[in-house]
C-alpha cells in the first residue's frame, strides 16, 4: 500500500466536494458515471452502474421548512432561518444549490401550539415529563436536542406520546465547546457557528427494515411490488431541524419548572420545561412541506476478479451521497476509496491478481435509510450468503486525529489488529513512540486494562446506520466500519460538530481537520492492507476465538443486569440464562478445538483448505434466525443487533434486552415473559447450531 497519496486523495475530495450531491438529483447521477469512468480508467475487471427507483424525500424549495413564534395576534414573532448563512467562498458559490435544513421523511404539516423542552427526547426524559411533573403532552410541540440517540427514534418517542411536532437543535455545550463568537468556531474552527443545521433521515426500521420503505426485505427493481405509502411505516408527525442560535429564541420564550441540571445547555439562559410561555396567548407554530417522490439512486459496482477462488468476495464499500458537500461524511471515505481504487488497479497491471475476488461499491441514497446498499443486497442475498467473506465500509475515513476507531464482528477482529499493525503512525508527533496505528489504538482506545497495561484495542459492536447493516443483519456477512477520529472521552460529542451541516466543506478537511491528508492516506492504507489479507491469505485471517470471548462476556453481562429480574418473575424457563451461558462455554470450547486444528491445515490441499475456510466464513450465518428479532423480523442476526433505544449502538443478545427492557413496569407482564421465554430457547437452539457447524460432521 506505500503507493496511496496523500494527494491523490485531496484531489478526489475537491472533486466530490465541488458540489452538493443529494440522491435522487442530477449529481448523484453524475457522481456514479465519474466512479464508474475512473475505475475503469484504474484497470478494475468489470464496472456498472447499477440503479433503483426508491422513495425519497424532499423539502419544498418554493416554501422551505420553518418554525416561528407567534403572539397572541398571530402575528410573528421570530422565524427560523430557512437556510444557512454562507461562511466560505464554495459554499456562498453553490448557496442556490444547497437544500434548505430538513428532515427527511418528516410528515408535512403545520401545527401551532405549546412549546415542552424535553432534553434529548430519550424514553427516560418523556417519563421525566409525564411522571415526575405530570405534564400532559398531547398535542405540544417538543423541542429537544441533538445527542445520545438516533434523531429518527426522537421524533418517534413524540409520536408515541402523543405529540404534534419536533423541533431539534445541535447544542452549544456539545456542539460548540470553545464558545460561539466567530473566533471559536467554523470557519476559524471545527466547532458549529450558531447559523449551523444538522440535516438526516427520520426514518426508522420499525419493523419493516432498512432499505427503500416501500419495498421491505425485497429489491426495489422495475418489478418489485411496492406498499402504499401510508402503508409504510413512515413518521406521522412534523419535524424540523434548526440552529442554536434559533433555538434560543423558543426557548428563552417559555416558562414552566426550571429543567434539572443534566437539562441544562450551553446557551445563555435558564432552561425551562415550557408547558407555557412567558407572555399569555404565544404559540409556536411549524411549516414543513417536506414530501416524498420516487426517484432513482445509483450504485456503481466494481470487480477484481480472483485468481484461485473467484467465487469467493471480499466486498469494500462507501456511500457517496451527501446532504450537501459531505466533506467528512462520507466524501473523506469517497476519496479514500477512490484512491484506495487505483492503487489496486495499479497492483493488478503490474502482475498482481487476488487470490479471491474483490468486489468494490460505491452505494447511492445511504443518508435517506442505506438505501442503495440495502437493495443490492436483497437483490443478491442468495449469492451473498454463499460467497462473501468480509465486507469492509468506510462511511467516514477522518472526522478527528486522535486514534484509529474499529467496529465490528468479532469474526473482523484479527484483520482489523494485523491491518492496523502494518500501517505507519500519521502522527509525527508519535511515530517514534507508538509506530503504527495499532500503538496509537492500543493506548487510545483499549478494550481491556490489566495491570495498567491496555491488552488490545476496543473494537465497538455495530448497530446500525451505515451500509454494513444488511450485509451484516440480513444475510449474515462478517463486517467492520472503520475510520480515523477524535477523542470522544473528553468531550460529550456524539458526532463531529459539523456533522451533516451545510459548513462540512473542503475547507474544513483541507484548512482544519487533515491539512496534510496524511490521516486520510492511512485509513487508505489499514482499508488496502485488511482487504488483501482477507483476499490472498490462503486460510482467512478468522480467529473465533474472539467471538467466543465476545458472547461471553455478552452473556455475563445479562446476567448481571437482568438475572434477578428473572429470578422475581417466578416464571419457569425452558432455557434459561444459566443454560444459554452454558452452550456458550461449550461453543467456546468446539472454538478452542477448532483453532487449533486450522493451524495444521495443508496448505496444498486445497479441499481441506476450502473446508475450514468455508466454516470460519459461514460461522456468522448460523446466527441467523429466519424470524429475526422479536419485532424486528427483517433484522435476522440474533446474537449482535442494535439497540433499540439508540439503533446507532449495538449490543450482544439484543432481542433479550428488548423484551426485558422496562418489564417490570408493565401492568401485566405475562406475554412479555413468554415472549422473553421463547426467545431464551431460540437463542439456546442458536448457540447448539452454531456450535455445531465447526464440528466434521453432524
Amino acid at each position: 500500500m506505500s503507493n496511496v497519496k496523500s494527494e491523490n486523495i485531496r484531489e478526489f475530495l475537491r472533486n466530490f466536494t465541488s458540489a452538493p450531491h443529494l440522491a435522487g438529483e442530477e449529481a448523484d447521477l453524475a457522481q456514479a458515471q465519474y466512479v464508474m469512468q475512473k475505475w475503469q480508467e484504474f484497470g478494475l475487471d468489470a464496472v456498472e452502474i447499477v440503479s433503483y427507483d426508491v422513495l425519497l424525500s424532499f423539502p419544498d424549495l418554493a416554501t422551505p421548512n420553518s418554525v416561528s413564534l407567534l403572539n397572541d395576534t398571530g402575528g410573528t414573532v421570530f422565524q427560523s432561518a430557512e437556510k444557512e448563512t454562507s461562511l466560505t467562498p464554495n459554499q456562498a458559490e453553490e448557496e442556490a444549490n444547497i437544500v434548505p435544513p430538513f428532515l427527511a421523511y418528516s410528515a408535512a404539516g403545520s401545527p401551532k401550539g405549546m412549546l415542552v423542552y424535553v432534553n434529548y427526547g430519550r424514553l427516560s426524559d418523556y417519563d421525566f415529563l409525564t411522571i415526575n411533573k405530570s405534564m400532559n403532552l398531547t398535542g405540544a410541540i417538543m423541542i429537544c436536542r441533538y445527542g445520545k440517540i438516533f434523531r429518527g427514534e426522537k421524533v418517534h418517542n413524540a409520536e408515541t406520546r402523543g405529540a404534534a411536532g419536533v423541533i431539534i437543535f445541535s447544542d452549544p455545550i456539545t456542539y460548540a465547546q470553545a464558545g460561539q463568537t466567530p473566533e471559536d468556531v467554523y470557519p476559524n474552527t471545527w466547532w458549529l457557528p450558531p447559523t449551523g443545521v444538522q440535516r438526516g433521515t427520520v426514518k426508522m426500521d420499525l419493523g419493516m427494515g432498512e432499505g427503500d420503505p416501500l419495498t421491505p426485505g425485497y429489491p426495489s427493481t422495475e418489478h418489485a411490488y411496492r406498499l402504499k405509502e401510508s402503508d409504510a411505516a413512515l413518521p406521522t408527525i412534523p419535524a424540523h431541524p434548526i440552529s442554536y442560535g434559533d433555538a434560543y429564541h423558543f426557548l428563552a420564550a417559555i416558562g414552566g419548572d426550571v429543567a434539572p441540571d443534566e437539562w441544562q445547555g450551553g446557551l445563555d439562559l435558564n432552561y425551562t420545561l415550557g408547558g407555557q410561555f412567558l407572555t399569555p396567548g404565544w404559540s409556536v407554530q411549524m411549516s414543513v412541506s417536506t414530501s416524498n417522490q420516487r426517484k432513482k439512486t445509483y450504485n456503481v459496482i466494481g470487480r477484481i476478479e480472483g485468481a484461485v477462488e473467484p467465487d469467493r468476495y471480499v466486498v469494500l464499500g462507501n456511500h457517496r451521497d451527501a446532504w450537501v458537500f459531505g466533506a467528512v461524511d462520507p466524501s473523506s471515505g469517497t476519496a479514500a476509496l477512490m484512491e484506495l481504487t487505483r492503487v489496486l488497479g495499479v497492483l493488478t497491471k503490474d502482475g498482481w491478481r487476488p487470490r479471491r475476488t474483490i468486489i468494490v461499491c460505491s452505494w447511492g441514497a445511504e443518508e435517506a435509510g442505506l438505501i442503495g446498499s440495502t437493495e443490492w443486497v436483497q437483490e443478491h442475498a442468495k449469492t451473498l450468503k454463499e460467497r462473501a467473506v468480509v465486507y469492509l465500509n468506510v462511511d467516514i475515513a477522518v472526522q478527528g486525529n486522535y486514534s484509529l476507531r474499529g467496529a465490528g464482528t468479532p469474526t473482523t477482529y484479527q484483520g482489523l489488529y494485523s491491518a492496523a499493525k502494518k500501517v505507519p503512525n500519521p502522527n509525527p508527533d508519535l511515530i517514534d513512540s507508538e509506530p503504527t496505528l495499532y500503538d496509537t489504538w492500543q493506548r487510545a482506545l483499549p478494550a481491556n486494562v490489566t495491570d495498567g497495561v491496555p491488552r488490545r484495542p476496543r473494537v465497538r459492536t455495530l448497530g446500525t446506520g451505515s451500509d454494513y447493516t444488511s450485509f451484516l443483519y440480513s444475510v449474515g456477512v462478517p463486517s467492520c466500519d472503520f475510520r480515523y477520529t477524535y477523542n470522544s472521552s473528553s468531550s460529550e460529542l456524539d458526532s463531529y460538530p459539523l456533522y451533516h451541516s451545510a459548513y462540512e466543506t473542503f475547507y474544513l478537511v483541507d484548512k482544519i481537520m487533515d491539512p496534510t491528508f496524511e490521516y486520510s492516506a492511512a485509513v487508505t492504507k489499514f482499508w488496502g492492507e485488511m482487504a488483501r489479507d482477507y483476499a490472498d491469505s490462503i486460510i482467512l485471517p478468522i480467529d473465533l476465538t474472539y467471538y467466543a470471548d465476545a458472547l461471553l462476556l455478552g452473556v455475563r453481562t445479562l446476567q448481571a443486569d437482568y438475572a434477578a429480574i428473572l429470578t422475581d418473575s417466578n416464571v419457569t424457563f425452558p432455557a434459561s440464562l444459566d443454560v444459554l451461558q452454558e452452550e456458550v462455554l461449550n461453543f467456546q470450547t468446539s472454538v478452542e478445538k477448532f483453532m487449533q486444528l486450522t493451524k495444521d491445515v495443508d496448505h496444498e490441499d486445497i479441499l481441506a483448505v476450502r473446508k475450514v475456510n468455508d466454516q470460519v466464513m459461514l460461522l456468522e450465518r448460523a446466527f441467523l434466525d429466519s424470524d429475526g428479532l422479536p419485532g424486528r423480523s427483517y433484522t435476522k442476526h440474533i446474537v449482535f443487533g442494535p439497540n433499540t433505544q439508540n439503533s446507532y449502538s449495538g449490543t450482544a443478545f439484543p432481542g433479550l434486552y428488548d423484551l426485558l427492557f422496562g418489564i417490570e413496569e408493565l401492568a401485566d407482564p405475562t406475554e412479555r415473559w413468554d415472549a422473553v421465554s421463547k426467545h431464551l430457547a431460540v437463542l439456546v437452539y442458536t448457540m447448539q447450531a452454531a456450535t455445531g457447524t465447526l464440528g466434521s460432521s453432524i
